[in-house]
């Protein structure tokens, strides 16, 4: 039998992308979908889970347990590490469960959210095309219009995806538990840099209606971990290597467990003066990992990495601070780690500088071994 002009209609918007209807909307029909399913919901962080990402898997299980008065089971997955000594003590402090993504589990899961990235195998484990169900996120990738889910809301007008979760609680009058407040206030104060990047009036009311539900004391020692010796090793090493180029700053590190250590030598050498860009550069035991901070305003860092490693691994991020991860098999000539940072490391770094249009300098080695 044809359908009707109303069933038509109907299936449209109920077909419609979720971020294209007034919040409220968004908010209330992610919690009808919620409401409506039974079983596991896999929430997918990064593979390696910062905490905007374990803050919003945080909200969104708390969503799920309002909408489907604990019918629906949430796992929090990830698949990579938790280097960074604040968010290790972020996660260890508030005693957040969470679990490695591997086969076994994803086959437990009848539903899967993504929360922090749009893409699958984009910055997280599961496996590409694999289908996805929710989408949550605040950096906008130009795959993720290929992406169909049940329910998207993928948007850069907001500094953190923790923002998008708070508003959503919000919206729905979910009594948020102290526990649940803390994460997102630092998730929003770790992803806008303490409100000194990509920060919004949004961001701003969000963190000021969290403040009073969180647990101030567990906040300060959330902020003030011990530093590893791994990561001070990381910062001295970032520090003695450094090579400057026309306001672009390029470090190795050498061989790191602690990949997080690069963003945070990062953090420290985009300040030094006559420093516009800084690139600091890893080896892990299977990836080249490059972690990068950018202040020139006439350059988008995240776009800069993706055109010029994208095409051999992972790549991008926002106009002031991204990453890339390129894979060793992409190197297997190369036959020990010595000739990786010999031969690999810096002509990596002249792919990045032609790009930005440095190719002309005259030859030097970035890097010394």
């Amino acid at each position: 039998m044809p359908e009707t002009v109303r069933q038509r209609k109907k299936k449209e918007s109920a077909e419609a992308p979720s971020r294209e209807l007034p919040f409220p909307q968004r908010a209330r029909r992610l919690h009808d979908l919620l409401g409506g399913w039974e079983g596991t919901l896999g929430i997918v962080t990064h593979t390696n889970p910062d905490p905007d990402s374990i803050s919003s898997a945080m909200a969104l299980s708390a969503i799920a347990a309002d909408a489907s008065n604990n019918r629906l089971r949430c796992r929090i997955l990830y698949g990579g590490n938790i280097g960074h000594q604040e968010n290790r003590a972020f996660v260890n402090l508030l005693d957040i469960n969470m679990e490695r993504i591997t086969p076994p589990v994803l086959t437990e899961c009848r539903y899967l959210a993504l929360v922090d990235s749009s893409v699958p195998g984009v910055n997280n484990e599961l496996p590409k095309n694999t289908p996805v169900h929710i989408i949550l996120d605040h950096h906008k990738n130009g795959e993720a219009t290929e992406l169909k889910a049940d329910f998207a809301d993928v948007r850069n007008d907001i500094g953190a995806t923790a923002s998008i979760m708070v508003q959503y609680l919000r919206e729905l009058g979910i009594t948020v538990n102290k526990k649940v407040a803390t994460a997102l206030l630092y998730g929003i104060r770790a992803d806008t840099r303490d409100f000194r990047r990509n920060v919004t009036p949004s961001d701003l009311t969000l963190a000021a209606y969290l403040l009073p539900l969180t647990d101030q004391d567990l906040l300060e020692k959330i902020t003030s971990p011990a530093v590893s010796q791994e990561t001070l090793d990381v910062l001295g090493s970032a520090i003695r290597n450094r090579k400057i180029r026309s306001g672009y700053l390029f470090s190795t590190v050498g061989y790191v467990r602690n990949r997080d250590a690069l963003p945070q030598a990062a953090d420290l050498l985009i300040n030094l003066e006559g420093v516009n860009t800084a690139l600091i550069c890893g080896i892990g035991d299977s990836s080249i990992y490059i972690s990068a901070r950018n202040k020139d305003i006439r350059l988008h860092i995240g776009n800069v990495l993706s055109e010029a490693f994208g095409d051999i691994g992972d790549a991008g991020g926002h106009p002031n601070m991204a990453a890339a991860t390129i894979p060793l098999t992409y190197f297997s000539l190369v036959k020990t780690k010595e000739d990786l940072l010999t031969l690999v490391l810096d002509p990596i770094l002249r792919k990045f500088m032609r790009v930005v249009g440095l190719e002309k300098e005259e030859h030097h080695e970035i890097f010394e071994v």
